[in-house]
């Protein structure tokens, strides 16, 4: 993609894939629209497991690193893996474009949070399909704070106490500061979202208060001038 918008059409045997320019009677009219940024919009690389080699490829390449934190446990390791990268090329990475993709729901109570994230939409989802299809694949590992642990331990409430951010805006505050301490700092944390049909009220004031009371009092990654910004 990056040659497409710099160069046009071209040809190209790859590996996995080939590309040929077209021949039509409209060569005039280009065969890719270029990007209206210079020299293209940002790009972001997700990485999942300890050490990610794929954000080794942001840091080279200085895209946006996003980590896709399953696990606590490893979600330090990814800055060290931009760190890896960007040593290659002569970068200097900015925690700042640091991206955590998290699970969050915030209630007016810690119970109640606990009730609506584990019995509603999210909970479904992950107990219905999204963790036997984790375990079943073999990459429970990616999801245990103790690797010793058996995946028989992994359910929905395992991921409520230990994975994600789940609570009150007073306990998700502690909790994303903690997690904020423990990474070294990350710039923004992008929610998951799922299919909140029914819940969509609910689900509407968990972000108003992410945004409003949660994110305004944990600090970015250079200090309590930058704010977490909240996506």
């Amino acid at each position: 993609m990056l040659r497409l918008w710099h160069e046009g059409g071209f040809d190209f045997d790859g590996e996995f894939w080939n590309v040929r320019k077209p021949v039509t009677g409209f060569d005039f009219l280009g065969v890719h629209l270029k990007p209206y940024q210079t020299p293209h919009p940002p790009i972001g690389i997700a990485g999942l497991s300890a050490g990610s080699k794929t954000l080794e490829l942001a840091g080279e390449r200085g895209f946006l690193p996003l980590s896709i934190s399953l696990n606590p446990a490893h979600t330090a390791s990814h800055w060290d893996s931009v760190l890896r990268g960007a040593q290659r090329t002569g970068r200097t990475p900015d925690r700042r474009e640091w991206r955590l993709v998290r699970e969050v729901y915030i209630a007016e109570t810690d119970a109640r949070a606990r009730e609506v994230a584990r019995n509603g939409a999210r909970g479904r989802c992950w107990g219905e399909y999204l963790l036997p299809f984790y375990v079943g694949s073999g990459m429970g590992a990616h999801f245990k704070s103790d690797p010793s642990q058996p995946d028989s331990m992994l359910d929905v409430d395992y991921l409520v106490d230990r994975n994600w951010l789940v609570g009150s805006p007073a306990t998700v505050t502690e909790k994303l500061q903690q997690l904020q301490h423990d990474t070294g700092g990350f710039g923004a944390l992008l929610v998951v979202l799922y299919d909140m049909r029914g819940e969509q009220e609910r689900w509407e004031e968990s972000l108003r208060m992410l945004v409003e009371e949660v994110a305004p009092k944990v600090a970015g990654p250079t200090g309590a001038a930058s704010p977490l910004a909240a996506s």
